[in-house]
């Protein structure tokens, strides 16, 4: 025979202070609890570790106290906070909570504890930065789900390796490469055949002198985060505000040259879709201000980059205001008569700054064998 279950209500009005009978034989733990809710009109949520079934006899008792006398008899835990109580299994049931730590190796413990959040109470996770520690409190069953999440997120992190070269091209040169980059850049358009004979080109002018490489740097970006370079300097730039009713001058430094941050993306195939800023910013001295200004042409793009290519940036003109200063041999180093034979102008020079960006493969950066046996050996010395 199945779990019987009668209610016996002494009052016509059914609310949690009416008092009530309680007679069940075997019945499930949870059926007893949602009856006495309803039952006595209270906003209950019944977990779904309470299990098991019971048996109880209660006379001429308020449905609130059916509930706490079958919490207590079961070891159950009764949360009254706020319109709507709940009612879990109880410490034994659930497992004792104990405290689990784990070193991380690769991974900041500020993210694996977010991630940790969504799978157990966000109060029961603790990290220690300077430690490199993560320390939660919780039972078995948790311990070991954080312990496969932290197993999954805890690995070294992908890496993009690129090479990256600076070149300054003359108009002449430019000229010299037919190159439009308001035409798509790249002679050939997007095939391949027209990227690698550019590239060609370019290096050709470099061995004729046409062109000079300005910087060769070498950029390992962790996956998802910025690389940074700056091939310039800091220039101190005057700035107004206002502060009250007066003006006021404050110098402010600000890069200027050439600059190029590197954001990548890296796929399981080993190609990298990357973000990329190129900037050239050139000083240009306003007499008046007896200052500078920072003149700023800048790229932006996003694209996907297959190990052993190389990406080409044009298009960024840089002008330098020259100083040019010529002479008569003898008769512009005479006294006073010397100045009819110098002359003293500025002129603008304009050089185009193009930059390739290589992705390294793995073969390249793959370090040696034995190069890494030297390494662990030197650790086990130091260990």
């Amino acid at each position: 025979m199945g779990p019987v279950l009668f209610w016996c209500v002494f009052c016509g009005n059914p609310v949690a202070a009416a008092p009530l009978s309680v007679d069940v034989s075997d019945a499930p733990i949870r059926t007893v609890l949602e009856g006495l809710a309803k039952s006595g009109g209270i906003n209950l949520v019944v977990d779904d570790t309470v299990q098991g079934s019971m048996t109880l006899h209660l006379e001429n008792v308020t449905a609130e106290e059916a509930i706490e006398a079958i919490v207590a008899g079961q070891n159950l835990y009764y949360n009254r906070g706020g319109a709507i109580a709940s009612i879990t299994a109880g410490r034994e049931q659930r497992g004792v909570k104990q405290l689990y730590t784990w070193a991380l190796q690769h991974a900041e413990p500020a993210e694996v504890a977010e991630a940790v959040r969504a799978a157990i109470p966000a109060e029961q996770v603790r990290t220690y930065a300077g430690t490199n520690r993560i320390v939660i409190g919780g039972t078995p069953a948790e311990a070991a789900a954080v312990g496969r999440l932290v197993e999954v997120l805890d690995r070294e992190a992908a890496q993009a390796d690129v090479e990256v070269e600076v070149v300054s091209l003359t108009q002449d040169a430019m000229k010299e490469l037919g190159l439009d980059w308001s035409w798509g850049g790249v002679p050939g358009g997007p095939g391949r055949s027209g990227l690698f004979s550019f590239e060609g080109k370019v290096r050709a002018l470099l061995t004729e002198g046409k062109a000079k490489l300005l910087a060769r740097p070498h950029l390992l970006a962790a996956n998802g985060k910025e690389a940074k370079i700056l091939i310039g300097d800091r220039i101190p730039v005057l700035t107004e505000h206002e502060k009250g009713q007066e003006s006021v001058t404050t110098t402010e430094y600000r890069d200027a040259g050439i600059q190029l941050v590197y954001t990548p993306r890296i796929h399981d195939d080993g190609s990298v879709t990357a973000k990329i800023d190129a900037e050239v910013s050139t000083p240009v001295l306003v007499p008046q201000l007896k200052a500078y200004r920072i003149a700023t042409r800048q790229v932006t793009t996003e694209v996907r980059m297959e190990p052993g290519k190389t990406l080409v940036i044009g298009g960024l003109i840089n002008r330098e205001d020259v100083e040019n200063f010529r002479k008569i041999p003898l008769l512009g180093d005479l006294p006073v008569l010397g100045r009819l034979f110098r002359s003293h102008y500025r002129s603008q020079k304009e050089t185009e700054i193009v930059i390739l960006i290589r992705l390294r493969s793995k073969e390249e950066t793959k370090v040696p064998e034995e190069y890494d046996t030297l390494r662990q050996r030197r650790v086990n010395v130091v260990q």
